[in-house]
């Protein structure tokens, strides 16, 4: 058994620490947008990226939620934190499909918007996370009830708002909900002050630095005390704001909505980030297996 347990680990650090070659290319994919957004005359569709794992079908599958910045940055490309973690989930052998909330609906950015936002995390991407459950369901070369919800920061508080098991954007008569979900830094403080303790229909991994003064982490860390042993969270000592990143020198952003100050400091925490490669494949691999 212990050698097995080690072949495994192994097995898990191999790939998401595999070089740059044989790197999974995406597709662009527009997806039906959820009925209740289209009843409120909202975007007919969705635009989505798909990296398709090397290995034969069926496959488990990750949805991948943007931050407020959106899917792509000022230059039009993807950002390399979300392309990282896709190409390294893929060539473990996942179905990947990023969505797009903002482009669709006329915004390029939310970072600097307030409490006030047109695009909630409770509400249309809540819904947009269950029209790409719904389109990966359909598929011959996904399992249906193996897939996960992954997000970053606004991504990540989608996360949380989507497996409450009181989100209204839930389709009726689902079959099968997302069986696991990660939360990268998401903001917590609103979930964690309910009166009603927040319950996930799955299981939830959420990482955060503790030096985060953007998405601060205590209202995080009471969440899952909070949850029943639903979330599992894990702070990060000395790490901020996109920690995960790869190779993104520490600065200051100004013009941040929601923080007294204004301003955020995001950057690549090396051990953090070592750690999540590491943490978040487990967690799946744990929660949601593939067979």
């Amino acid at each position: 058994m212990l050698f097995h347990g080690v072949m495994r680990r192994l097995f898990i650090l191999l790939f998401f620490f595999w070089g740059a070659a044989a790197m999974a290319q995406p597709q662009a994919f527009s997806i039906p947008a959820h009925p209740a957004e289209q009843a409120a005359n909202g975007p007919a569709v969705l635009d989505a990226m798909l990296w398709q794992p090397a290995s034969r079908g069926p496959h488990p599958a990750i949805i991948l939620l943007h931050g407020c910045s959106g899917m792509r940055n000022r230059a039009g490309q993807p950002f390399p934190r979300d392309t990282d973690w896709a190409q390294r989930l893929s060539r473990f052998g996942y179905l990947v499909l990023q969505v797009d909330s903002l482009t669709p609906r006329g915004e390029s950015s939310l970072c600097g918007q307030g409490n006030d936002r047109r695009i909630r995390v409770s509400v249309e991407r809540a819904r947009d996370a269950y029209a790409a459950l719904l389109f990966l369901q359909a598929r011959s070369d996904v399992k249906p009830d193996r897939i996960a919800l992954m997000g970053w920061s606004n991504g990540g508080g989608t996360v949380l708002w989507t497996l409450g098991r009181d989100n209204r954007a839930r389709p009726a008569g689902l079959r099968h909900d997302f069986a696991a979900a990660v939360a990268f830094y998401p903001g917590c403080r609103t979930l964690s002050e309910r009166r009603d303790p927040w319950q996930p229909v799955a299981p939830v991994l959420l990482l955060v630095g503790e030096a985060d003064d953007w998405t601060p982490a205590p209202p995080c860390i009471t969440l899952a005390a909070r949850s029943g042993g639903r979330l599992e969270a894990h702070a990060y000592p000395g790490a901020h704001h996109d920690f995960d990143a790869p190779d993104t020198p520490q600065r200051v952003l100004r013009g941040i909505g929601g923080t007294a100050s204004g301003t955020a400091t995001i950057g690549t925490h090396p051990a953090a980030r070592e750690d999540a490669l590491r943490r978040v494949p487990e967690f799946l691999a744990r929660v949601m297996p593939a067979r």
